[in-house]
């Protein structure tokens, strides 16, 4: 399947927001999809002000209407929509001075989510699946609980950040069976994350705090390279580390997740690479590509 920014199905506001004269062909095009059995995942990012309330309403409808339940018999519909991923735009200062949009607010995130919350129990009821999707984002910004794993069936939107959440504490609970009792000498380990995770990850603080001789201290930083109050994890750049962790007490070794870096190097979005970051902080980094290699590095501590 295809993957589909649409932002909005209303001629004028799709022109709008991709400043494009053709983009209010949205559901032609669709239409077109559909005639021609093509299937798309699609996403919509929420610009305050310009595709929220009635506007993400209009939206969902529209684009939900392309679903359907998947038919074996070939003259038979089968979804278009496969599903929507609902998002919040994420702003940095790097924008020109005119620029039109706004930050997403608590109070809009939690608008947004009881705005969508009903509309994904209706298409739950009429097709058997929410179909559309909000971003773990919407949660983090009204200070709310992530829904259950049960939610998110497959994960079809998780390139979108729709689930990740849920899915990295799930895969931590499995993994975290294998973890030691205790680790000898005591070790302090610095957890650096995102400010937007810092509540949802306290759980698995607690249970890495459970293993004996062992210290793990969460640093959760927002990001002033990119001039964001609310930052995710992915976006932290080697100066954002150096000014939120210089001065502090960092222990052993700084458990650094890969997602930071760029793709197959080790360097950040600031080009400043691991190995500076590390001079600078005078501290020990070690890369955490993901959850298995979390728990094997404290796993080889203990041994």
């Amino acid at each position: 399947p295809l993957y589909v920014s649409v932002h909005a199905t209303q001629p004028d506001i799709r022109i709008r927001l991709l400043k494009n004269p053709r983009a209010g062909q949205i559901l032609e095009q669709l239409r077109w999809f559909q005639t021609h059995r093509l299937q798309v995942h699609t996403q919509v990012v929420v610009c305050p002000g310009i595709n929220d309330g009635d506007h993400l309403q209009q939206t969902l409808l529209d684009l939900a209407s392309f679903h359907a339940p998947a038919q074996n018999h070939q003259d038979q519909r089968i979804p278009t929509v496969l599903s929507i991923a609902v998002v919040p735009v994420g702003l940095t200062r790097f924008r020109p001075a005119e620029d039109e949009l706004v930050p997403v607010t608590p109070d809009l995130a939690r608008r947004t989510i009881a705005q969508v919350q009903p509309l994904q129990a209706a298409f739950q009821r009429q097709y058997g699946s929410p179909v559309a999707w909000l971003a773990d984002e919407w949660f983090l910004i009204a200070g709310q609980d992530l829904p259950p794993a049960s939610h998110y069936q497959d994960y079809p939107q998780i390139g979108n950040g729709v689930g990740s959440i849920r899915q990295f504490l799930q895969q931590f609970q499995i993994a975290s069976q294998r973890l030691p009792n205790r680790i000898t000498p005591p070790r302090i380990l610095t957890w650096v994350v995102g400010n937007a995770v810092e509540r949802a990850f306290q759980p698995v603080v607690s249970r890495l705090n459970q293993v004996q001789g062992l210290t793990v201290q969460m640093v959760a930083l927002r990001s002033d390279y990119w001039g964001q109050a609310i930052t995710v994890t992915g976006l932290l750049t080697g100066q954002d580390l150096i000014q939120g962790l210089t001065g502090k007490a960092l222990g052993d070794r700084i458990l650094l997740p890969a997602v930071m870096l760029k793709h197959d190097e080790a360097r950040f979005l600031d080009d400043m690479t691991v190995d500076e970051v590390a001079s600078q902080l005078n501290a020990k980094i070690v890369t955490i590509m993901d959850i298995e290699h979390l728990v094997d590095t404290i796993c080889q501590l203990a041994e």
